[in-house]
């Protein structure tokens, strides 16, 4: 009998799996609801007021996951709902999981994921503007070449070897909605961003992005390079972007090109800390499409997971800009630089004030 029960245990263990499956689910969330005042709108519209949701961050419902399948490799996935709390409707158009879809392995030198996600070029300004590319002073009412997430993406990642150098890049055959047969009038989409630590107190990133869509010769692309220098009592950053949009011509028939650049600081004290960052736009085509933003605000924490805010922005143009501003309101579009946050439009206005709280679970 006792050889029996050994043989048994014997064979159990054989038959055992090689390596014990870990598995986590995390649900998560963010709410972010306030009120919000827009003045100065390029029309002859009066000032627009509201109680708004996803102000300084996009209100969102979350779910995420890893399984450990080897030692060396796990699954990942990360699905992400926006959500309007102001009114209990859905942000991203209506989608259902606009924010975030994807699925992907991460083999500890490398990941892949593959779905919709942001892309390479809207990690580099989140983490870079004070404002984390929310609230009315949002560095994109003005660096409006930043796209922020791309559909049907293949997306690669790299931790920083050495803790000094890594990479990120994506490829998008539709970066806006579905493959179409043969691919007619799809928008592709690549990105590619080296990134790099100099120590604890210096980050630099840079990017190149191309998009174009099938059967056109136009395409938009755009050079970046940003840095955060954080010296413990205030942290610094700086970008420069040189965006090309071939979807825009000037009188000769050429690409309308810019230069723009923003500098922001973060100064921390205690629980509070104080936001403000400046961001400057030209056309190098004489076309005197020129815009300035200047944002300030700030965020208290009333513990680790609330907070606090409140922003002002208000955002200058030249009367090439004022006067492309009245064209595109003229054809049903939204202008190019307006006071819009991290979920909600600019409406055509280009002063605007906002105060929040944010809660995170």
């Amino acid at each position: 009998m006792q050889k029996k029960l050994i043989a048994a245990a014997i064979a159990g263990l054989v038959a055992a799996p090689v390596f014990a499956v870990d598995t986590s689910v995390t649900i998560y969330g963010l709410v972010d609801v306030g009120y919000s005042y827009r003045t100065d709108h390029y029309g002859d519209k009066g000032s627009r007021q509201g109680l708004d949701s996803g102000q300084l961050n996009g209100s969102r419902l979350g779910f995420k996951g890893v399984e450990q399948l080897t030692p060396g490799m796990k699954a990942k996935f990360q699905i992400e709902a926006g959500v309007k709390a102001d009114t209990g409707g859905s942000n991203q158009g209506g989608l259902a999981w606009g924010r975030q879809t994807w699925a992907g392995l991460d083999f500890g030198v490398v990941e892949f994921r593959f779905g919709r996600q942001y892309t390479p070029q809207f990690n580099l300004y989140a983490n870079a503007d004070p404002f984390g590319l929310g609230a009315v002073a949002e560095t994109n009412n003005i660096f409006t070449h930043i796209a922020a997430r791309a559909d049907n993406a293949a997306y690669v990642t790299t931790p920083y070897f050495g803790d000094v150098f890594a990479v990120e890049a994506m490829y998008s055959k539709s970066a806006s909605g579905d493959e179409t047969v043969e691919n007619s009038g799809n928008k592709s989409y690549y990105s590619v961003a080296p990134k790099l630590k100099l120590g604890k107190m210096v980050s630099l990133a840079a990017n190149y992005s191309h998009q174009q869509t099938k059967g056109s010769e136009a395409s938009i692309s755009s050079w970046d390079l940003g840095g955060i220098f954080d010296f413990g009592v205030a942290k610094l950053s700086l970008a420069y972007a040189q965006p090309k949009d071939g979807t825009s011509l000037d009188a000769n028939g050429e690409a309308v090109k810019y230069n723009r650049w923003f500098g922001g600081a973060t100064v921390p004290f205690g629980n509070f800390s104080l936001l403000a960052s400046y961001t400057y736009s030209q056309d190098k085509n004489d076309l005197d499409l020129k815009a300035t933003q200047f944002g300030l605000g700030g965020l208290y924490s009333l513990s680790s997971r609330t907070a606090l805010y409140a922003a002002y922005s208000q955002i200058d143009t030249s009367n090439g800009a004022d006067a492309a501003a009245l064209a595109a309101i003229a054809a049903g579009k939204d202008p190019a630089y307006q006071v819009a946050d991290a979920t909600n439009g600019g409406y055509g206005y280009r002063t605007g004030f906002q105060i929040g709280v944010r809660h995170t679970f």
